[in-house]
């Protein structure tokens, strides 16, 4: 694995980190690190600005693939089953529109955080640059027992080709998790989440053969 540098940054400043420097990095962003692809120099930036209400986590990454492959990684199931964290079940419930798609996903996070679900509306626009925008609809399904409803969540995929035909990949997510959780950890935490998600986006699509993918988009659920 070769990482070359990792920005972290927050809205009293940046912080740069190199690859002699790893030790002195806290530890929530080392397990962060561990998922950049061999070979290639890995540069992720991650940005928490405080709001009223959830903070904004904007993560950017860049992965060597074209944006076609990128979107499908995003959009398919099969392929989500694959990479996305501690994806326990995803379920597509309806498709409003011809760019719409509602969606139910359970995750198996491990303490502090409990089982949470969510339903969230994707709603593409293909731009450029296309952008996946993201919003919470909690009340579209009954809750699920073992998991705890995100009552809010907002955020985008925005993605746009670099001169040297990779995809650049910018991540924006607000979320209210819900529970008995205080939303000044979960805002501490989604910056490793966020890390760790686009890591693993990179590490998945940047070396896929999308084709490989039995393409069930159109499919109601995914186990």
């Amino acid at each position: 694995m070769a990482i070359t540098e990792m920005t972290i940054r927050s809205d009293d400043g940046t912080a740069r980190f190199y690859g002699n420097l790893l030790r002195a990095m806290a530890p929530v962003f080392l397990a962060t690190l561990a998922f950049g692809l061999s070979g290639y120099a890995v540069a992720v930036e991650v940005e928490r600005v405080s709001r009223q209400g959830p903070d904004e986590i904007h993560a950017t990454v860049l992965i060597p693939a074209p944006v076609r492959q990128v979107l499908e990684v995003l959009e398919e199931p099969c392929h989500l089953r694959r990479w996305v964290p501690k994806l326990g079940s995803l379920k597509i419930l309806a498709r409003p529109r011809e760019n719409q798609t509602l969606v139910y996903v359970a995750t198996d996070r491990a303490w502090p955080m409990s089982p949470r679900d969510s339903v969230t509306l994707f709603t593409r626009h293909q731009g450029p640059p296309i952008t996946l925008d993201m919003e919470s609809r909690p009340n579209a399904v009954p809750e699920m027992a073992g998991y705890q409803r995100i009552p809010f969540s907002k955020g985008s995929w925005t993605l746009r080709t670099e001169l040297s035909g990779a995809t650049r990949v910018d991540y924006l997510q607000r979320v209210e998790p819900g529970g008995q959780m205080p939303q000044w950890w979960s805002d501490r935490l989604g910056i490793t989440h966020a890390a760790e998600l686009l890591s693993a986006l990179q590490n998945y699509a940047g070396g896929t053969d999308t084709s490989s993918c039995s393409g069930d988009r159109h499919n109601s659920s995914v186990q």
